[in-house]
C-alpha cells in the first residue's frame, strides 16, 4: 500500500470514527425541559442521525482502502446517504430559524420524495445499461436541486431570523446564529462536491475528506455553543412578522413619548429589548417596532444604538477622564471592545481618535477667541 493510499485509508477510518462519537454524543446529551430548548432538541437528534447517516460513507470507503471487504456499488450507496442526509439536513438547521418548518405535509412530501428517488436509484443499478446510466443522473440532478432548495429556503429564512432578531435586541445577538450561515454554506458545498468523489484521484479526494471531517468538527462544536443562545433566540424568531401601518395620532403620540424617554437613563440600559421599551412608553412591541422599521426606515439595535452613539460623543467630548470602560458602562454597551466596535464601524475612529480630534478642534477654536 502506497503513503497516499495509507494516507487516505487512516483519514477515512478517523473520520468515521469520529461521526459516529458526535452522532453517539448529540444523542446522549440531557434533554432539556423548557420550551425554548424543544426545537433544539429535535434538530440535536436530527444532527446525530447525520453524523450516523454520514459515517457509514468513509466506513465503506475505508473497508476498500485497507482492502478489508469489497462493497458492491459503493458510488450509488454513497449517492444514496447523500439523499437521505440532504432531507434530514434541511430538517435540522432551518427550523432554527423558521420554528414551523417541519409541519406533517412537508415530512409526507419529502418521504415520498426521497423513497422515489432511492427507488429510481437501484432500480437502475439492477437494471444497469442505459437505463441504469439515465437513472443515476436524474437522481444526482434530484440531488442537486435539493441541496439548492435547502439553501435558498434557509438563507430565505436565515435573513428574517436576523432581521427579528435585530428589531428585538438593543446589541448585537446576530453573530449567535451566524454559526448556523458557516454551517449550512459548509453543507452544501462539500454536499455537492461529493456527488463527484467518484471521479477524483487520490490525493483530491484525500483533501476533500480533510475538508468533510473539519467541517464536521466545527458544525458539531457550534451546534453544542449554541445551546448557550437558544433561549435568546428563541424568545425572538418565534415573533410574528410585524405588518400593518400606524395612525397618524399613534405616530405623534409615540413622537412625543419617544423624545421625553430619550432624555432619561432608561434609554442607556444594559442588554434593554424592545419589550422593556415599548412597557416604558406605554405602547406594545408591533407598534413600536412598525413605526421605527416603517417611519424611521430603522431597526431598534440601530436606533438604540444611535442613542447610544449620541451621549458617548457627548461623553468624549466634555469628559476627558473617562476610560473606554467607564464610557461603555455610561452608554449601556456591555463592554469597552463592543462599544469601541460600534463606535469606530458608525464614526469611522476609534472612541481615543475622535476624542484626540475633537480635543485638538477644540483646544484651536478656544486659542483663537484669545487671540482675538
Amino acid at each position: 500500500m502506497n503513503q497516499p493510499v495509507n494516507f487516505l485509508c487512516n483519514l477515512l477510518f478517523i473520520e468515521w470514527t469520529t461521526l459516529v462519537t458526535f452522532g453517539l454524543c448529540l444523542f446522549a446529551l440531557r434533554k432539556h425541559e423548557k420550551s425554548a430548548y424543544y426545537i433544539y432538541t429535535r434538530s440535536r437528534y436530527l444532527l446525530g442521525t447525520n453524523f450516523l447517516i454520514f459515517s457509514l460513507e468513509p466506513f465503506f470507503y475505508w473497508l476498500e482502502e485497507a482492502g478489508i471487504y469489497n462493497v458492491p456499488h459503493i458510488e450509488i450507496i454513497a449517492l444514496s446517504l447523500y439523499i437521505v442526509a440532504a432531507v434530514l439536513l434541511s430538517m435540522t438547521y432551518i427550523p432554527l430559524v423558521q420554528p414551523d418548518y417541519i409541519s406533517r405535509r412537508r415530512i409526507i412530501c419529502d418521504a415520498v420524495l426521497t423513497v422515489l428517488s432511492l427507488i429510481l436509484l437501484y432500480t437502475g443499478t439492477i437494471a444497469g445499461g442505459l437505463f441504469g446510466f439515465v437513472s443515476r443522473i436524474v437522481v444526482t440532478m434530484a440531488l442537486f436541486v435539493a441541496i439548492y432548495l435547502f439553501g435558498l429556503r434557509f438563507y430565505s429564512y436565515y435573513r428574517r431570523a436576523q432581521q427579528k432578531i435585530d428589531n428585538f435586541y438593543a446589541d448585537d445577538f446576530r453573530l449567535s446564529i451566524a454559526w448556523l450561515s458557516r454551517s449550512v454554506t459548509l453543507t452544501i458545498t462539500l454536499g455537492l462536491t461529493s456527488c463527484f468523489t467518484p471521479f477524483f484521484p487520490h490525493w483530491l479526494v484525500g483533501i476533500h475528506k480533510t475538508l468533510c471531517f473539519l467541517s464536521a468538527i466545527y458544525m458539531f462544536l457550534s451546534f453544542i455553543n449554541y445551546m448557550l443562545n437558544t433561549d435568546f433566540v428563541a424568545l425572538t424568531i418565534g415573533l410574528p412578522q410585524e405588518n400593518g401601518r400606524l395612525n397618524r395620532s399613534t405616530i405623534l403620540q409615540l413622537q412625543r413619548r419617544i423624545k421625553r424617554w430619550q432624555e432619561t437613563p432608561a434609554a442607556l440600559t444594559k442588554n434593554i429589548t424592545i419589550n422593556d421599551v415599548s412597557r416604558q412608553l406605554g405602547t406594545n412591541r408591533t407598534y413600536l417596532s412598525l413605526y421605527l422599521n416603517a417611519y424611521l426606515s430603522t431597526s431598534f439595535m440601530e436606533w438604540i444604538g444611535s442613542i447610544r452613539l449620541k451621549h458617548a460623543k457627548m461623553l468624549l467630548a466634555s469628559n476627558t477622564q473617562m476610560n473606554m470602560e467607564q464610557l461603555a458602562d455610561a452608554t449601556g454597551f456591555t463592554s469597552a471592545s463592543a462599544f469601541s466596535h460600534y463606535f469606530k464601524a458608525h464614526e469611522g475612529l476609534s472612541p481615543k481618535q475622535w476624542r484626540r480630534q475633537n480635543q485638538y478642534k477644540t483646544s484651536g477654536q478656544t486659542s483663537g477667541k484669545e487671540e482675538t
